[in-house]
């Protein structure tokens, strides 16, 4: 790497640097095959997968499954240095399935270049992000991104050779400055670098002016602290003062507690003994009325009773002279026959004589 006064040197007599980065370029050889077919054996229960050869004949039992070069666009968008600089990735990749590759995923046989964008979509996204994390330090403004560029395409073609993909990956990034859009990198990379310096600068001194901020915020919340201590303090004497004012009332409610307890438990004595008193009246005006009812029962059968007597008396006075008025009709009956009799004697002794 040429040391900066030399480029500068070169710069001020209008060298152009980014061709001398261009200089020494690597080539990836893919190897790719554009008539590359895989034949898929299916007889009975006996399955072969195999490349096609040069001399081949389909039967029946054959299924062939070209495996065609697949072109993959990926594009990514950075920003970096507050939205300072803009770093675009245009990543043209493309790739063949291998005979290897094809064996361990033979049933994705149909699908296979999309089954590959599926699963290594995420480890493509991985491996840009590692380089593109490299960025960050900022010493690609002055170097370019050829050898970051070189570094993505060389690190995807490994994964995918690894995996037994084929596959020819060209990477370009491409930056601008929000604010000098007509600076081209790695042709001013001194000016560049003039405004890495100028960034760092005024990074350096909102730093600092942040520093001094967070100080003064720093003091504001310590005094902010002292007076939150400081009304915590007050706040526990009032709350002290508060609790025992509390405690005080408790105290002086339970005595009232007390009290009312004590009043309550007499008004309840009375209340029995009042009605104990009452029921007692209740008892003995309910025993007068008994009393008074057994009274007027006992009268009541007396004069029944009396009635009675003389219903029976009158019904035997009345028998009696029943009685008598047949024995004094049956002695009369008893006369007359006996004078008939008597008269009937008499007659025939007439007669006799």
């Amino acid at each position: 790497m040429n040391s900066p006064g030399t480029e500068l040197e070169a710069w001020l007599a209008g060298c152009d640097l980014f061709e001398e980065s261009l200089a020494d370029t690597e080539q990836w050889i893919a190897g790719f095959d554009a008539d590359r077919q895989v034949v898929q054996l299916k007889l009975g229960p006996y399955k072969k997968l195999y490349l096609r050869p040069k001399k081949f004949v389909k039967r029946f039992y054959h299924h062939i499954h070209p495996l065609t070069i697949e072109s993959w666009q990926y594009r990514r968008q950075l920003s970096m240095f507050d939205d300072f600089c803009t770093v675009d990735l245009a990543l043209d990749l493309r790739f063949q399935a291998t005979l290897a590759y094809v064996l361990k995923n033979s049933e994705m046989l149909p699908t296979i270049n999309q089954h590959i964008k599926q699963l290594y979509g995420d480890i493509i996204d991985d491996v840009v992000n590692l380089e593109l994390q490299a960025l960050a330090d900022g010493n690609w403004i002055h170097s370019g991104l050829i050898d970051i560029e070189k570094r993505i395409a060389l690190a995807i073609n490994q994964v995918l050779m690894q995996q037994h993909i084929q596959s020819q990956a060209l990477c370009s990034l491409t930056a601008s400055f929000n604010e000098f859009p007509t600076v081209q990198l790695g042709r001013d990379s001194v000016y560049l670098n003039v405004l890495k310096k100028t960034f760092e600068l005024n990074e350096a001194r909102t730093r600092e002016l942040s520093r001094q901020q967070r100080l003064l915020e720093e003091e504001e919340i310590h005094e902010k602290r002292l007076q939150l201590e400081h009304l915590r303090r007050v706040s526990e004497l009032e709350l002290q003062m508060q609790a025992q004012e509390a405690e005080k009332q408790r105290r002086l409610l339970e005595d009232k507690q007390d009290q009312l307890s004590q009043q309550l438990e007499l008004e309840k004595r009375l209340y029995a003994e009042q009605l104990r008193h009452e029921n007692e009246l209740k008892a003995m005006r309910l025993e007068a009325e008994l009393l008074a009812q057994e009274a007027q029962q006992a009268r009541q059968r007396l004069a029944e009773s009396q009635q009675l007597s003389e219903q029976l008396t009158h019904q035997a006075e009345l028998h009696d002279k029943k009685v008598l008025a047949d024995i004094r009709l049956q002695q009369r009956t008893q006369s007359l026959w006996q004078e008939n009799g008597s008269t009937n004697e008499t007659g025939s002794d007439h007669a006799e004589q």
